[in-house]
């Protein structure tokens, strides 16, 4: 996804914005860390997403290792890095836990949705990148494995 970097001032201060694509509205938008989604008149709009059901909507996501390599430059197969741009909202293992496949060991929140981050394999975990309330985007890593 190509984003776009302003610096716009409203009344007496200015603010850093990035801007998602301008293909189809609505357009993710971050001011200053805090993304937000807008409408934007003249673009084609998105499907709605379909309700679900229940009182908190989450995704079941596993976060696929990057071709980055991680935090303290280990194998990119030990990384479990963010699969979207959101804020770490909690961290459920510590340095040392032991983790299995599919076990979840972090959220991250992103347009009001929290996002379950699962491991992609089994393993330690050696360093933890980020601590709740970062702001994260996509690929970026925040558990290493051993």
């Amino acid at each position: 996804m190509a984003v776009t970097t302003l610096r716009i001032k409203v009344g007496d201060n200015w603010y850093n914005v990035e801007i998602g694509e301008l293909t189809q509205s609505p357009v993710e938008v971050t001011v200053e860390g805090e993304t937000f989604l807008v409408e934007v008149e003249g673009l084609p709009s998105q499907p709605p997403a379909r309700p679900r059901r229940g009182r908190t909507q989450s995704a079941r996501i596993v976060a696929p290792p990057p071709s980055s390599r991680g935090p303290s430059g280990g194998s990119s197969d030990n990384i479990i890095a963010s699969p979207l741009s959101g804020r770490v909202i909690s961290i459920l293992v510590r340095p040392g836990d032991q983790v299995s496949a599919g076990q979840e060991v972090c959220v991250v929140e992103a347009m009001k949705m929290e996002q379950s981050i699962r491991a992609h394999r089994d393993g330690v975990v050696k360093e933890i990148a980020v601590q709740p309330m970062d702001t994260v985007r996509t690929n970026d890593p925040m558990i290493e494995l051993e």
